[in-house]
């Protein structure tokens, strides 16, 4: 059973929140919630960065609520009316920054959990833990340090791994940072397997797509029963239009040198035809649909530890097998604790989904939700969301962020909500991703605080990115004489990102100025003049 909604978590600062609704997506919830504490702790630099103070005390103050089955009065520190899930990440991840909270707060947090005397028993032993923890350190002796062996075994493990898959180049970045020699011999094997390194992620994962397409081919044709033979090569060659037919040609003798109009043939795909198409999603439907609904929408009183094995065929269907098994499951209107359910399944199972298929999945879960927002999303809602968001983030920002800019009218909620997605959620590469996005589209007044809150996170901007970002303010300058939002931009340009800024900059910035009226001229204009 879900948890009822809770009102006074509006009441939590932002940080505050934002932690809470990681905390409770699911069995992932300690994750996700760790990953949003490590990017506060990266932009506020080092510290406490998170205000752990108030946090612990909105936690422990008391609130009246009904009890029991004669529903009777009674009050409770906040921490308690908390779902049993959020209570059990939370203490996990105590555990793991226990050194970076300060001990009164961790002393609050425990008194408060004693206050029930019927407390979670898993609750009550990770503040068991909590307890003895600085002891416990001290059972342990230091771990020793890696021998020169097994240093070269790690060497050789993260060259595998990011050979087999290109994104954990960037995911094992920690592990290179300490391994010297790591880092120059994957990337020299990284290039001789023809992979660039200036090659963009999403270019990437469709590679690793399309080889899963093929190996996938290459079971179906071997398949000794031959069932859906026929469909599934189909579907494999419809996703992969432009595929090469040189493994084929390589074969046989025969097919070194064919004619040319054998090589077009070739490239070209076998088109299915809409007859074909709707059978092979009504059969894959009433194979898997029917127990994935059913599982969905299951009560159950205690958090998911494991996702079912029914999820695990989103790895070999096809789109338009995905995009029929999410209308059959309604996850575009479905209410939304199931959406977090659903969203959960998602960041625990592996291996991940390709590009495309997480690419439907942020469409047909959270497109249409997002675009008819009137008023502030539910908690629930934004759980889901950072939870897509934390594993899915390339596809998600290529699907619902650039449709949210791109729809007419002012959009003030999804204007809100994307700023805060860039704030807490988004890593430092989709930022970058964001800021393009914005900046292909003509600039209005709504996108002025998506491009205030992409400067606000201080990531460095690729020269050529910052260069189109000042040209684009210089041309738009007159358009925006009013605008107390543009003159903020300019300000947050020429102050956070000053070792950015080069003469020419300046000198396009003023020329721009001068022959327009923005709100706040003369301060931008002694601005520049100051920074000469």
């Amino acid at each position: 059973m879900e948890a009822p909604s809770l009102p006074w978590l509006r009441s939590f600062d932002k940080p505050c929140r934002l932690l809470l609704h990681a905390l409770a997506s699911g069995s992932s919830g300690v994750l996700a919630a760790l990953r949003m504490l490590q990017r506060v702790q990266a932009r506020e630099g080092p510290g406490q960065a998170f205000p752990w103070q108030t946090f612990t005390a909105a936690l422990c103050a008391e609130e009246p609520t009904l009890e029991g089955p004669e529903g009777a009065l009674a009050v409770k520190p906040r921490l308690l009316l908390l779902p049993v899930v959020c209570q059990r990440n939370l203490f996990s991840l105590l555990l793991v920054v226990q050194a970076m909270v300060p001990g009164g707060c961790l002393g609050r947090l425990l008194q408060a959990m004693e206050q029930d005397s019927h407390v979670d028993p898993w609750v009550r032993t990770l503040g068991d833990l909590l307890r003895q923890g600085p002891r416990g350190e001290e059972c342990f002796p230091p771990p020793a340090s890696l021998s020169s062996a097994c240093q070269q075994q790690l060497r050789c493990l993260c060259r595998k791994i990011a050979q087999n898959k290109p994104e954990g180049r960037r995911k094992l970045n920690w592990c290179f940072s300490k391994l010297p020699g790591a880092a120059e011999d994957v990337a020299d094997s990284v290039l001789q397997g023809g992979k660039r390194k200036n090659v963009s992620e999403e270019s990437l994962e469709l590679d690793e797509e399309r080889e899963g397409k093929r190996l996938l081919l290459e079971e179906v044709v071997c398949d000794p029963s031959g069932t859906q033979k026929g469909g599934d090569v189909a579907e494999v060659e419809e996703e992969v239009p432009g595929e090469p037919s040189r493994d084929r040609s390589a074969q046989s003798p025969a097919g070194a040198a064919p004619e040319n109009s054998q090589q077009d043939a070739a490239r070209e795909p076998r088109k299915i035809s809409q007859a074909e198409l709707a059978a092979e999603v009504q059969s894959f439907l009433q194979m898997h649909g029917q127990r994935l609904k059913m599982l969905l929408q299951k009560e159950s009183n205690h958090s998911e530890l494991s996702i079912p094995a029914e999820l695990l065929v989103l790895n070999n269907c096809s789109p338009g097998q995905l995009e029929g098994l999410c209308s059959f499951l309604q996850l575009s209107t479905c209410p939304e604790h199931l959406l977090v359910r659903f969203c959960s399944w998602l960041l625990a199972l592996t291996p991940n989904l390709s590009y495309t298929s997480a690419a439907i999945l942020a469409e047909q879960l959270f497109l249409r939700r997002v675009l008819s927002l009137t008023q502030p999303p539910s908690r629930h809602f934004m759980a889901a969301l950072a939870s897509f968001c934390s594993k899915y983030s390339q596809p998600f920002c290529r699907v619902l962020v650039a449709a949210v800019l791109r729809e007419p009218g002012e959009g003030t909620e999804q204007t809100k909500l994307v700023c805060e997605l860039v704030e807490e959620c988004l890593e430092p590469d989709c930022v970058r991703l964001v800021l393009s996005q914005v900046l292909e589209v003509p600039l209005s007044e709504k996108l002025l605080p998506v491009v205030q809150a992409v400067l606000e996170r201080q990531e460095v901007l690729p020269p050529e990115l910052f260069d189109l970002l000042v040209l684009t303010l210089c041309r738009q300058a007159p358009a925006f004489a009013t605008s107390l939002n543009y003159a903020k931009l300019v300000t947050a340009v020429l102050t956070m990102y000053q070792s950015q800024v080069t003469p020419a900059h300046r000198s396009s910035l003023a020329a721009a100025l001068d022959r327009s009226n923005a709100a706040l001229k003369k301060s931008l204009q002694a601005m520049l003049e100051g920074a000469r």
